[in-house]
């Protein structure tokens, strides 16, 4: 099929320039081998003019397209293409890394695109199917052939990209429950957030009964929170959070800047606990998978997967023990805070219980400057005799 060609002008001498190190380096030819998959007739393709031209007799090599055997999908041995590319790694040093379990030559994103573009099942029974000559295999296919002799390729994919990934998921993880622990303290002591939820009841009460003695409610879900700024005034200029803003401020100042007892809670509003939860059950998944394929791989002197994956879990033990500890004191402290607030832990996420207080406390500092804002302009007014 022919294709457009791209009207460029040649550099004639390329020594010192950028064109003139592209011989040297190797990645070149990675990249050449790359650029069949990209489809190129497909996208620049010309339609053939209805006089036929004869054939070229001759091609450069370059330009031939060779008779190549493809296992890989298409789509996997183009982005297996690219990674090989960019890991400037040769299959026997991959060996090597894989062998030895050493981490300082393979970043982890290489190492899970690694496992991304591994064969499936019916791809590796393919390649050990496979008995002609491995140089007819696409340049994908000759990589992973390559890594299939590995023993246990993905197992140790696996375990590098844990290893290489532990220190940095651990401390998402202990984040988000210290944030959940110390939200959960500060709701359950915060004098100021107590006393106004008791004069947000004994407004409601008024206005609902007439008397806040009598019949009175002694408590409401924590959700309706969020519903003051709904609820208009007569005028429907102001709401029922505009009055509360203004009536503490003029009988409890002292509580206006309750959020400042509840740093933590915005920012556990925002902590998944569930995501974290489940992280942490696949992280002690994945240390009973290591430790089982370690006794199944003994260490050689060739293999040292058993050796520094033992060693590995063994340093990590005391923080993965100091993970679990932190999880329990701050999800029985949510349990608590909830039940203080007359929720149930298990019917409503930290993220929801939190977002509840985090969204009340932007709504109210919002009215409260809306008021402060109200009342600055008034000032001025209401000093001159001429106001009157």
């Amino acid at each position: 099929m022919s294709v457009k060609r791209l009207r460029w002008e040649q550099v004639e001498n390329s020594e010192g320039t950028i064109w003139g190190q592209l011989g040297e380096d190797s990645d070149y030819d990675k990249l050449s081998d790359m650029v069949k998959y990209l489809d190129l007739e497909l996208h620049f393709g010309t339609q053939r003019s209805c006089i036929s031209l004869p054939e070229p007799t001759f091609l450069p090599e370059t330009f031939k397209k060779k008779d190549v055997i493809e296992i890989l999908s298409h789509k996997k041995a183009y982005n297996a293409s690219i990674l090989i590319a960019h890991l400037k790694l040769s299959p026997e040093e991959l060996r090597q890394v894989l062998m030895t379990m050493t981490t300082e030559r393979l970043e982890p994103s290489h190492i899970k695109q690694l496992l991304l573009y591994a064969p499936d099942e019916e791809e590796v029974k393919q390649y050990k199917e496979f008995s002609q000559d491995p140089a007819k295999l696409s340049a994908p296919d000759q990589f992973v052939l390559q890594m299939l002799s590995v023993p246990e390729y993905k197992t140790r994919l696996r375990s590098l990209h844990f290893k290489t990934t532990f220190q940095e998921k651990t401390e998402d993880m202990r984040a988000g429950y210290e944030c959940i622990y110390k939200a959960s303290l500060e709701l359950k002591n915060s004098k100021k957030l107590a006393k106004i939820l008791e004069f947000v009841l004994a407004m409601g009460n008024y206005l609902n009964n007439g008397q806040p003695k009598t019949n009175r409610t002694t408590g409401f879900k924590i959700n309706f929170l969020t519903e003051l700024s709904t609820t208009k005034t007569v005028d429907g200029k102001s709401t029922f959070l505009h009055i509360l803003a203004k009536s503490l401020g003029q009988h409890f100042p002292e509580l206006l800047h309750f959020a400042r007892d509840l740093k933590t809670v915005p920012l556990a509003a925002k902590v998944n606990q569930r995501t974290i939860t489940i992280d942490l059950n696949d992280l002690h998944a994945t240390i009973q998978d290591i430790r089982m394929a370690s006794q199944t791989m003994p260490a050689t002197a060739g293999d040292r997967f058993a050796a520094v994956m033992s060693s590995f879990l063994e340093n990590t033990h005391p923080a993965v023990q100091s993970l679990d500890s932190l999880q329990q004191r701050a999800m029985d402290e949510f349990t608590k805070v909830a039940s203080f607030f007359g929720e149930d832990s298990k019917a409503t996420s930290t993220e929801a219980f939190f977002g509840i207080f985090a969204e009340f406390i932007t709504k109210f500092q919002r009215a409260l400057n809306e008021t402060q804002a109200t009342e600055n302009t008034r000032s001025p007014r209401m000093a001159s005799p001429l106001a009157w």
